[in-house]
């Protein structure tokens, strides 16, 4: 739930402050409790800096004595209009409705709910109230309640006081990836050509291209192989890819029973055929088992390409063709990769299209 940061905290007393109980005391008075913990939580929140407010539709000594004790910054009794007694809140305090909590009980109560930034009320509140308010408590009115609210205030000011800080790292990192994709623009794209140009030929000649990886590089070359199976923009005939990394089975039979390093090799030797490609992908390019895996298919005479961060790595002198992604961070580098994908598989599909059956409508999912 995002809302304003909340300067004030208004308060109904009946219900909320107090469980709406009268006690009758030995000689006729009444006497209402408070729950020591929303003492303490009221007290914590002036600490805070949190001004505090008591809209209650009651009138009597009991009702000031109560406000006498919580030491409010203002208190309007007899407001029986809550909506009217927020309004004049708001001008007598100087602030703006959005900036108010408004916690309430009844019916009338809930007729204000939609004026204020957060609009908060008990477990034991009225039907209307709880339909309306923007969240129930969990606590019940004189039991707690009020301690929830304090605590629920308090953590949305602190996010609010987060959010510069959030917005800033946001600008640092977008600013980081704009100057990784400008890199990629300026050294990367005669590599990258070449690379969609050997993926076509050997499509277009029938035969497959595997990928490998780990982590989030496991997860491209899923997507990547999804993106030829299926389709990138082009409704079309499906290319024979697969991700190696997608067989549970197989991964942990080969894991198991003789190394992790082993994984993709094994499998690269059981599907590759001279002419095939595959695909190693590692940010760092030291994946001792996407190595494996291009040495595999290198003893297959299957062509491999490799996909890694700046330095290469040891996968890279295992390829054939490489992608160094311009960036050594691995988001950087991620994100270079995906981008770089989403350009081959873009110039692979609208090439061969445009030989087999020209005019196909584009889509995309």
């Amino acid at each position: 739930m995002l809302v304003n940061q909340i300067e004030l905290l208004a308060l109904d007393i009946d219900g909320v402050i107090t469980d709406g109980k009268i006690c009758i005391g030995a000689h006729g008075e009444e006497t209402k409790g408070i729950a020591f913990r929303d003492l303490d939580a009221l007290a914590k929140a002036r600490r805070e800096g949190l001004k505090l407010a008591l809209v209650t539709g009651e009138s009597s000594p009991l009702q000031a004595a109560i406000a006498e004790r919580l030491n409010a910054d203002l208190v309007l009794s007899g407001a029986k209009d809550k909506v009217l007694a927020l309004r004049a809140l708001a001008q007598e305090m100087a602030i703006d409705l959005s900036k108010v909590c408004f916690v309430g009980d009844a019916d009338r109560d809930a007729l204000a709910f939609g004026m204020v930034g957060l609009s908060l009320c008990p477990a034991d509140a009225s039907a209307a109230a709880r339909a309306k308010a923007h969240r129930v408590l969990e606590a019940r009115g004189g039991e707690g309640a009020v301690a929830e609210a304090v605590e629920l205030v308090l953590s949305v000011r602190t996010m609010h006081e987060r959010i510069p800080k959030h917005e800033r790292a946001l600008k640092r990192i977008v600013e980081d990836s704009i100057r990784a994709h400008e890199k990629l623009l300026s050294e990367s794209l005669v590599g990258l050509a070449e690379i969609a140009e050997v993926l076509a030929n050997a499509l277009r000649s029938g035969h497959k291209v595997l990928f490998c990886g780990n982590g989030g590089s496991a997860a491209d070359a899923q997507h990547v192989a999804a993106e030829l199976v299926g389709r990138f923009a082009i409704e079309r005939e499906p290319y024979p890819a697969l991700a190696l990394t997608t067989d549970t089975s197989i991964l942990t039979a080969v894991g198991n029973d003789w190394d992790f390093k082993d994984v993709f090799a094994r499998q690269v030797r059981a599907h590759a055929r001279p002419g095939d490609i595959v695909v190693g992908i590692s940010t760092s390019g030291r994946s001792p088992n996407v190595v494996r895996a291009l040495e595999a298919a290198r003893e297959k005479g299957a062509l491999g390409i490799a996909f890694t961060g700046r330095n290469g790595g040891p996968i890279a002198k295992a390829a054939k063709l490489s992608f160094k992604a311009p960036e050594a961070s691995t988001p950087r580098v991620q994100e270079l990769h995906i981008l770089a994908w989403h350009g081959i598989c873009e110039i692979v599909e609208a090439s061969l299209v445009a030989e087999r059956a020209p005019g196909l409508a584009e889509t995309g999912s």
